[in-house]
Formats: C-alpha cells, sequence, structure tokens
C-alpha cells in the first residue's frame, strides 16, 4: 500500500499553471506563492512567554512529567500529559516510577485543573505519600503504552461516538497500540498492535485527514543514524501504507525528537510542524556553567548525555506532508531552560482570548523536582512568518492565482510611519484598471482580518476565476495572511 500524497490546491501543476486558491487563507510560511521579493523577506517569528499553565508536584507526576497534547472539545480544553520521575541515585539513572497517562481540562485554556477521577489507584511507595490512592487524574496507568500516549480528536464522519476520542501510545518492543475513549477520560486499548515500525520513541501522532479519507501517522524513525520522523498513511487504523522518511529541502541533516506535525486549523490543507530538535554536543567549560550546575553535574555523571546535550525548538511547515520547509533558526530559543528535555513543546494549537492568540504549551524545568512544568506560549493567528519590509520599503509579488469571492482580506501590522498597498495585476503582470497601486487605500494598523479597498472599485468580484496576481507594496510592516471571501462583515481589530 502507497501513502496517499495530500497536494495542497496546485502541487502538481507545472510552473506555467496559475495556483488555485479559492477562498482559503493563505499563510506566507513558504515561498509557494511567491514569485518576486524586494526589499522584503521572510522572517520567522517566536512566541511570547505566558503564564505557567501546569506544575508537576504530585506524587505520581514528577520531573520526567511532559508530552502533552490539547484538545479543544465544545466549550471546555483537554490536556493529557505524561506522569513520570527519574532518579539517580548513586550515580545511575533510572525509573522511580513507570509513567502514567494524565487528565486536566481548563474552561479557556489558560487556567487548568487536575481534577480527581478515581479511576486508577496509586499502589506501592506512592500510595503512601498520599491520603487517597483514589484521589488522583491518572486515566491510564504505568504500562509500555503510557510514555508516547498521544491522543486526538477523531473528526471523520464515521467515527462512532464512543471513540470520538483516539489516542496511540507504544514503543518498538510492543508496537502503537490505539485507544479509543468518549470522554477521554474512559480509555478502551486495542488488543493487538496497529502499527510496527520505526523507533517510536517520541510523541507519535495522529489525525483524520478529511480531503484523502485517511488517517495519518507521523512518527519516530531513524534515518542514516539521525533521529527523523516519517509519514504512514491508513483508511482504518489497521492497514497502513509503506513508511515514507520527511524531506527539508535546502536544510541541512538535524535531529529530531518530537515531530508536532497537524493541520492548521486556520488553513487546514497546510500541515505545520513544531519539532523538538536535538543537539548533540561535548561538554565544556562554557556548558558546564549553564545553570543548574549542580544538576548537570550529577546527571553527567550518571549519564552522560543527559548532562551534555541540548533541546530547543523548530517550526516547518508543508503542503504535501511529506516535503517540509523547515527553518533552521530555533523557533523556541532556551531562554533559561539549558537542559535536555526542556523546550520540549506540546501538541495541539488552541485559541485563547476570544481567538485574538494562539497559545502552545512548552516544557520547563525538565529534572529539576519541584520545578518541572508546562508554560503557556502565544503568539497572533497566523503569526509563525511574516513578509517584512523596514521603513525604507519593499514588494511582494505573487504568482499568478485564481481566488473565489468578493473581498481580499489581509493579516498584518504596521509602524505607526509604516504603510501597506495592495495592487491587481493581471496574469501578464499589467495592472488592472481600477485596481493599480494608486486606487488601493492605503493601510495601517495591527489587523488579523481586514479588507482590502479600491477608491472606484466596489469589491474584486469581477476578478474572480481568472488568473490575477497580487503585488504587495510595504514600509516597516509584518504581512502574515490573506484570503478573499463572499462576506463583506467589519474587520477584526486587535485588542
Amino acid at each position: 500500500m502507497r501513502a496517499v500524497l495530500w497536494l495542497a490546491g496546485a502541487l502538481s501543476a507545472t510552473a506555467a499553471d496559475p495556483i488555485e486558491i479559492g477562498s482559503r487563507r493563505e499563510l506566507f510560511v513558504d515561498h509557494y506563492l511567491i514569485e518576486k521579493l524586494d526589499g522584503a523577506s521572510l522572517v520567522l517569528h517566536h512566541p511570547t512567554a505566558r503564564e505557567e499553565a501546569i506544575r508537576f508536584d504530585q506524587p505520581w507526576e514528577g520531573n520526567t512529567s511532559g508530552y502533552p497534547t490539547v484538545m479543544r472539545d465544545g466549550d471546555r480544553f483537554i490536556m493529557i500529559y505524561r506522569g513520570h520521575r527519574m532518579t539517580w541515585e548513586g550515580g545511575k539513572l533510572r525509573m522511580a516510577h513507570s509513567p502514567v497517562v494524565c487528565y486536566a481540562e481548563s474552561r479557556d485554556g489558560i487556567r487548568w485543573i487536575k481534577p480527581h477521577l478515581r479511576k486508577f489507584p496509586l499502589r506501592g511507595y506512592l500510595a503512601k505519600q498520599v491520603d487517597d490512592p483514589l484521589a488522583n487524574n491518572i486515566v491510564w496507568p504505568g504500562s509500555p503504552y503510557s510514555g508516547t500516549f498521544v491522543p486526538f480528536l477523531d473528526t471523520s464522519e464515521n467515527c462512532p461516538p464512543a471513540e470520538k476520542f483516539k489516542a496511540v501510545g507504544g514503543n518498538r518492543k510492543v508496537g502503537l497500540h490505539l485507544f479509543t475513549s468518549p470522554d477521554a477520560k474512559q480509555w478502551q486499548k486495542s488488543e493487538e498492535a496497529i502499527f510496527k515500525q520505526g523507533a517510536l520513541d517520541s510523541m507519535n501522532v495522529a489525525f483524520w485527514e478529511p480531503w484523502t479519507k485517511q488517517y495519518v501517522l507521523y512518527f519516530r524513525t531513524v534515518v542514516d543514524g539521525m533521529r527523523s520522523v516519517a509519514m504512514a498513511t491508513s483508511p482504518d487504523l489497521r492497514t497502513w501504507s509503506e513508511p515514507v522518511p520527511l524531506e527539508y529541502p535546502g536544510s541541512p541533516r538535524q535531529q529530531m525528537y518530537t515531530n508536532g506535525i497537524q493541520p492548521y486549523h486556520r488553513a487546514p490543507h497546510l500541515r505545520l510542524g513544531f519539532p523538538t530538535r536535538y543537539t548533540a554536543r561535548s561538554m565544556t567549560d562554557q556548558l558546564r556553567s549553564l545553570e543548574p550546575v549542580k544538576l548537570r553535574a550529577d546527571l553527567t555523571a550518571a549519564y552522560a548525555r543527559v548532562g551534555s546535550d541540548l533541546t530547543d525548538g523548530l517550526f516547518m511547515s508543508s503542503r504535501d506532508g511529506i516535503r517540509f520547509h523547515r527553518w533552521d533558526e530555533a523557533f523556541q530559543r532556551p531562554g533559561r531552560n539549558w537542559m535536555y528535555g526542556d523546550n520540549y513543546q506540546g501538541y495541539g494549537l488552541f485559541e485563547t482570548d476570544g481567538g485574538n492568540e494562539i497559545s502552545m504549551l512548552f516544557s520547563e524545568g525538565y529534572w529539576r523536582e519541584g520545578e518541572t512544568r508546562l508554560r503557556r506560549y502565544t503568539i497572533r493567528p497566523d503569526g509563525f512568518v511574516s513578509v517584512q519590509a523596514p521603513y525604507s520599503g519593499g514588494e511582494l509579488l505573487t504568482k499568478p492565482l485564481v481566488f473565489k469571492g468578493r473581498a481580499l482580506r489581509l493579516n498584518f501590522s504596521t509602524s505607526a510611519a509604516g504603510s501597506l498597498r495592495v495592487e491587481i495585476r493581471d496574469a501578464e503582470d499589467r495592472p488592472i484598471d481600477g485596481y493599480a497601486l494608486n486606487d488601493c487605500l492605503e493601510l495601517i494598523g495591527d489587523r488579523i482580518d481586514q479588507r482590502v479597498r479600491w477608491k472606484n472599485e466596489p469589491d474584486v468580484a469581477r476578478l474572480a476565476g481568472t488568473p490575477v496576481q497580487l503585488r504587495f507594496v510595504i514600509k516597516d510592516v509584518d504581512l502574515y495572511s490573506f484570503r478573499f471571501d463572499e462576506s463583506d462583515h467589519a474587520l477584526k481589530l486587535r485588542p
């Protein structure tokens, strides 16, 4: 069985063919739509640290807890994460207790609670640390499946309500098993493994792809001795295509632990990935001096690479699910978190503050008992990459596009002295009468979804269905995304 490649729009078209974008939102995360940049460039942006979301301070959690997934189900946010602790007593690194799968929930994606679900009692030395062994938020007990348990909300039209939530978990020895649940609290495990290829010792992620009517699995593998990622597809989570390693044209070989690949909810034809980059380093005096100094020395003595190797976060995007445009610069720098295991991004992007921001979770304080936690970070909608021009100005010209709709809407930010105007040109690169640059009303401000207007044209409906090029003339501007649509609703302001 071959992998089903999902093509976003017109990747299979020839260079001379216009790109059919319809009315979908397009992000400038790569050069796919760009014909020419003059004085402008693509710039990677970075998330902003917010409040601590969860601290792993319970006996069944601990200093190597993490691997969170956040899903929105109606008016609630659900977080599934791994509770785990390691110890290095006597200079030997070992597990203090087996990993468990834990549940938390929130009404706003900001304030989280850990409900006492009373499903799995603590046992052994953990039970001796609490008054009530059932007063915990564990939804799956310690097992070979708990360390890499990653759920998803199944959006297939044929998914029965009792299996609304699904998850994959396992390792190379037992394979990946399928878990199903009606509420993300009560889980049933498949008797047999559904997938047995790859290393699998990471956050292996799955989701339903409506365009190809396939489930997609991105999993940990090894390619030429390097930690890497591969993809396989399945119509039923049982029969799988031959795995295909991911490709990163123009990017040097780098080791990736997690992959974080998901359809972007505001532009689901795009797959965005947030992999954890693993960097193996030799111990140096400079590295020894990074906090926490004593902990690093202790861990180095117990297991050398845990003290010397480092992790940070990357950003990448794809239009076919296999070839990814990967930024080599970090999306999430270590900041104050310089331990192996820090800066892992959780799975799932989720909107907060009424849709004015996109939230994500990152690990902090890894290995530090009592300090291991998740912190919420935010970025503006579509704000991963922008076309940016300095005060001196710049331009972007798109390739020929064919759209549907009446209005062109932009997501952008200018300085007080900045400026943005749009010219629409025909396929022969000539300004179209009524949509020339001088006809466009200047745009300034910070807008997620603002309509572009021209002096004497009520809309762009007469151009729909014919090849056009968009010329953006920008000065001290970040331009994040654009789309065409049929509506004439009011612009959406940034708070």
